[in-house]
């Protein structure tokens, strides 16, 4: 169950417009302790970590974050995740529900490694901060300055807590024991900081590209075409799912491309694109932006993922516009096109 601020209201929540300017121009906050979280030890941990998945893990140094994809044999992948180094072990956080599964995974493939794999999900919150005046916030209550990919342990409002700045750059996470979460929540917005809805964020999410497990990524796609190449090391040695993915790059054979789109009008998650009556592309996520227009993601083919192209929404006079996805540019290698 995720952590709820104590007054019930989470901390005089801001309404899905205030919260979502807050998200893309100011600062803003959102409860994501829904998102799963493990902590992972043991002296083989990075080695078998590095065994299983995409990036190169041969060494993580204390403070330093890594995306990673747990593939499977086809190269679906069970999640993607972010490994990061601190306090002699690992923290690591999954899609939304499924650290279950990246348990599972790990331990199908431990015979005798020394690796102890803890669901901390529920005995932790975790708020997830983006917009340009975070950095202000942060050091106005004494928070470091940190890096893209970067953690470290900080203390708010007397509380100790992890401070992790994704592989973006676009967010902060900011990870509290469940007990003292409501203390960090109000340390925050005291500092300015809003709290915004689970639709802002949502919005916001879209609005970035942020990729989702079972939307933009899952059992029906591959790494590639989820435009996860930021988790994915293209010259790394021998992982499961290394041979397909490999032989995608290799012979340049992925057949979608995430991108983000604007609607004229509505669309839901599961709408087909089209492009002169011909299949180019499905709809995976949609939210309403407060200035009345849609934003969406779209696994488009990749003959037809040009910024700017307009694909049809079948069955219906709407036309999504194409763009590049900002999580996308901001994470994947800048020669990926």
């Amino acid at each position: 169950m995720a952590w709820t601020h104590a007054s019930g209201v989470r901390g005089h929540m801001a309404g899905a417009a205030e919260g979502y300017a807050a998200l893309a121009n100011g600062a803003g906050m959102a409860d994501r302790s829904e998102t799963g979280r493990l902590r992972i030890v043991g002296k083989d941990a990075l080695d078998l970590l590095n065994r299983l998945s995409t990036n190169k893990l041969e060494a993580l140094p204390p403070g330093h974050a890594r995306l990673t994809v747990l593939a499977s044999p086809n190269a679906r992948p069970i999640d993607l995740l972010a490994l990061g180094a601190v306090d002699g072990g690992m923290l690591c956080l999954t899609s939304v529900g499924r650290q279950q599964a990246a348990i599972d995974w790990l331990d199908t493939f431990t015979f005798g490694e020394e690796i102890v794999v803890e669901d901390v999900t529920a005995p932790t919150a975790q708020f997830a901060l983006a917009g340009p005046r975070v950095p202000a916030a942060l050091a106005d209550i004494g928070l470091p300055a940190l890096e893209r990919d970067r953690l470290a342990p900080v203390t708010i409002a007397d509380c100790p807590a992890t401070l992790w700045r994704d592989a973006s750059g676009l967010l902060w996470h900011v990870i509290a024991g469940a007990p003292q979460a409501d203390a960090v929540w109000d340390a925050l917005v005291a500092a300015g900081v809003t709290p915004a809805p689970p639709e802002a964020w949502e919005a916001f999410r879209v609005a970035i590209g942020l990729p989702m497990y079972g939307r933009e990524f899952g059992d029906d796609t591959n790494p590639l075409e989820s435009r996860l190449m930021g988790a994915i090391s293209e010259d790394k040695g021998c992982y499961t799912g290394q041979e397909v993915i490999a032989r995608l790059i290799t012979y340049k054979k992925v057949q979608r491309r995430l991108m983000a789109a604007t609607l004229s009008g509505q669309a839901a998650p599961g709408a087909a694109l089209v492009a002169d009556g011909q299949p180019a592309g499905v709809v995976t996520s949609v939210a309403p932006r407060p200035d009345g227009t849609m934003a969406a993601l779209a696994l488009v083919r990749v003959a037809k993922a040009r910024p700017g192209h307009m694909l049809a929404v079948e069955g219906s006079s709407v036309i999504a516009t194409l763009a590049e996805p900002r999580y996308a540019l901001a994470t994947e290698p800048p020669d990926v096109g």
